[in-house]
């Protein structure tokens, strides 16, 4: 049996209020490759992401990790493997930028200061370490949040319009570190509406199309 990788969405489908937001979607996202999601505001790419990850539950189908053929996380497992980047930053704004990243660290059970060694470069946050997050302008709090979602090298990477606020040296930036995690076989999924952002990264296109998910071009 093949042991491919996949993030995979079965009939994922989601209400809400009174939108059917994701109607049946069915995708597989494979490991080692970089996967952008497009389309326009409200058409379900948040949302979709969000189920992806384990953070909401689908009205009905599932989302899981699958190896194999088997699956091997779902629910919260599956949000424990996954590095998250949300439209919440999720960041404590009365604590500095290492305590942030150390927070995360020790959550994944890992040591705060290799951890902070490790990431810290790839985002050029070393000299915002002692700076508390609510002092930070809009895109150095991004690259600290993208850095902190890289902790552990999760073989998931879930971004949510990840170049916000970002100048263009932080979205090379960004792309090359996209481009190191896939080459070690991670997943990586995308939601954007930059279009340089989503070229740069290449990889395989998908469009989110009347609660559908529809794949372009890779």
């Amino acid at each position: 049996m093949s042991e491919a990788t996949f993030l995979r969405a079965a009939g994922v489908t989601k209400v809400l209020g009174s939108s059917r937001v994701l109607r049946g979607v069915d995708a597989e996202f494979a490991a080692g490759a970089v996967h952008v999601i497009e389309g326009p505001n409200g058409s379900g790419k948040s949302t979709l992401l969000a189920i992806l990850g384990g953070r909401m539950r689908p009205l009905a189908g599932r989302a899981l990790l699958q190896r194999g053929g088997v699956a091997v996380a779902e629910g919260a497992a599956l949000r424990r493997t996954v590095g998250w980047l949300g439209h919440e930053l999720g960041l404590y704004g009365d604590l500095d930028v290492f305590a942030n990243v150390a927070l995360h660290a020790k959550l994944r059970g890992l040591d705060a200061e290799a951890s902070w060694s490790t990431v810290a470069g790839s985002f050029a946050i070393e000299p915002l370490r002692d700076r508390r997050v609510r002092e930070l302008s809009r895109g150095q709090r991004q690259r600290v949040a993208l850095a902190r979602t890289m902790i552990g090298n999760p073989p998931v990477l879930l971004l949510d319009e990840p170049s916000t606020g970002l100048d263009a040296s932080a979205v090379a930036r960004l792309a090359d570190q996209v481009r190191v995690v896939v080459e070690r076989g991670a997943i990586v999924v995308a939601v954007t509406h930059d279009p340089v952002f989503a070229d740069g990264l290449g990889g395989r296109r998908w469009a989110m199309r009347d609660g559908r998910l529809v794949s372009g071009s890779s």
